[in-house]
Order: structure tokens, then sequence, then C-alpha cells
């Protein structure tokens, strides 16, 4: 058991998918490597936060509503015990020590379920988007195809596989632990059988 927990925290830390863990009730228990990465910020600086004090709306875009959507989907996810994709969303981070800057992201969330199917966490996985849209802003008169619109698709379509993967690689992790969690508990109750 204590193998699998090992090896769920190895791929929870190292994937290239950015990945925050949350509370039912929203409060960041963990986010790995990849998602600091993606928001600027430090694992201290987010641990324990409601997710919403973490990341506000940018006071300075009058329809900032990056909260609101994000609330909503949590919502959608923990009302109905199943992921959501959610639409390209603008929600601008304030980086450690740094202005506000804007972004572009494809949030998706889905629960974490324990055995008995009640849901014990929340997972929210985001892929940047910003460079693409505001190159496509940018070149918003043009209506030929660029190739960086190729690679950002080629980006997304990667990490919707990557989070598929890693999806599977928890389902695994979390069955290796049920199954080591009813092993010991058949040798707990085989010990309590035996004559004294």
């Amino acid at each position: 058991m204590a193998e699998a927990q090992d090896a769920w925290h190895r791929l929870f830390e190292h994937s290239p998918v950015p990945v925050l863990l949350l509370t039912p009730d929203l409060k960041i228990v963990d986010a790995n490597e990849s998602y600091l990465r993606e928001v600027l910020r430090t694992r201290d600086a987010l641990a324990g936060l409601h997710m919403f004090d973490a990341f506000p709306d940018n006071p300075h875009v009058a329809l900032a509503d990056g909260v609101s959507n994000l609330a909503a989907s949590f919502e959608k996810v923990l009302h109905e015990g199943r992921g959501h994709v959610m639409p390209l969303q603008r929600y601008d981070i304030l980086p450690d020590g740094r202005p506000w800057q804007v972004r572009y992201w494809l949030p998706k969330n889905w629960p974490v379920v324990d055995e008995k199917g009640s849901i014990v966490a929340l997972v929210h996985h985001v892929t940047d988007a910003t460079a693409a849209v505001l190159m496509r802003k940018t070149n918003a008169t043009a209506s030929v195809r660029t190739s960086s619109d190729a690679r950002f698709l080629d980006l997304l379509q990667r990490a919707d596989k990557a989070i598929l993967e890693a999806g599977e690689t928890i389902r695994k992790t979390q069955e290796a632990i049920l199954r080591a969690r009813a092993e010991m508990d058949y040798v707990r109750s085989r010990r309590l059988l035996k004559p004294i």
C-alpha cells in the first residue's frame, strides 16, 4: 500500500499536466509543479487558501467572470459527481510579487471519490491558451489559418491525451490502494480468528 501511495505522489508531483487539488469546500490542498509554473505561484503561498481568495477576479477588468464561471463548474461537478470541461475562459493571474497578467485557460474539473462514492476532493486542471488567443487577436484580419493554430490544436489534443492517461493512472492507483486495504483487512481478520 505504501508503494501505491508513493507511486501516486510521484505521478501527481511530476506530471506534465497542471493539477490543483481542492477540498469539496474549495480549500487548496496541493498543487503539482506544472500547475505552480503555470500560475507563477508557490505551494506555500497557496496551501490552505480558499480557491477564490488565492485566485480572485482581476479588479482592473470590469466584466471579469472567471470566479463566477469556475464556481459554477465546481458546483456542477459536486452536484453531478462527474467531470466538467469549461469553454475557453479569461482568468487573469496575480503572480507572487508581480502585477496582474492576462491569461486565457481551458479548464477541466473532476471529482475524486472514495470507495463509498462520496466526493472527497476536486481536481482542477488548466491548459494555458493565452499565446494562441493573443496571437489570434493580433491576426484577426487574416483569413488563413496559421501554423500556430495547428500547433495550438496539437497542444490541446496532447493535453487531452495526457489528462486521459493521468486519469487512468489515478484510477489504477486507487484500485491498488483499495486492494491493499482489503488484503490488510483480511490479514487482520485472520489473525483475530486464530485460536490462542
